[in-house]
């Protein structure tokens, strides 16, 4: 309970700091002419697309509708910014002992809530379920701490020479 404070207490004072620093604009920095927002053009999604906020916590069920979990994530292709992947979480209690599965973002089909018609749920099939792998977040070991900027990062990770 006291880490989960610390955390806590540590995320707003980085919040507290990173808004301070960012009101401190000089004058070279503020745009010469500024559009008031009011005035702005509105732009909205077209009907068949979906925000990515209505995706993050969607229930996730298999065909024969029992509840195994929820996104909590989704994979971005960095090169054509397409949906590759998404990460369910299944089991645990709010996040805790929650086993994280990758599922391939074609596997997974939106369908509309009937219970609620205004949200989603995914529907994946069982045997998808399976074989899923286990989601392990990628640790950035390439880059080189910045405490010392002499040193060189490894030529491969080991877990890229295991496939």
């Amino acid at each position: 309970m006291r880490k989960i404070a610390i955390a806590f207490a540590a995320a707003l004072l980085s919040v507290a700091v990173a808004s301070g620093a960012s009101a401190q604009t000089r004058p070279s920095d503020t745009p010469s002419k500024s559009t008031n927002d009011a005035q702005r053009q509105a732009w909205s999604p077209e009907a068949g697309a979906v925000e990515s906020s209505k995706l993050i916590g969607t229930k996730v069920k298999t065909v024969d509708g029992k509840t195994v979990g929820e996104i909590d994530q989704l994979i971005v292709n960095q090169a054509d910014g397409k949906i590759t992947h998404a990460v369910l979480g299944k089991g645990g209690v709010l996040g805790l002992g929650e086993t994280k599965l990758v599922l391939k973002w074609s596997d997974v089909k939106l369908q509309h809530d009937t219970d609620h018609p205004d949200r989603w749920v995914a529907i994946v099939d069982q045997a998808k379920l399976d074989t899923a792998p286990r989601y392990e977040a990628r640790k950035d070991r390439d880059a080189a701490p910045a405490a010392s900027p002499g040193t060189t990062p490894p030529a491969s990770r080991p877990s890229e020479n295991k496939k």
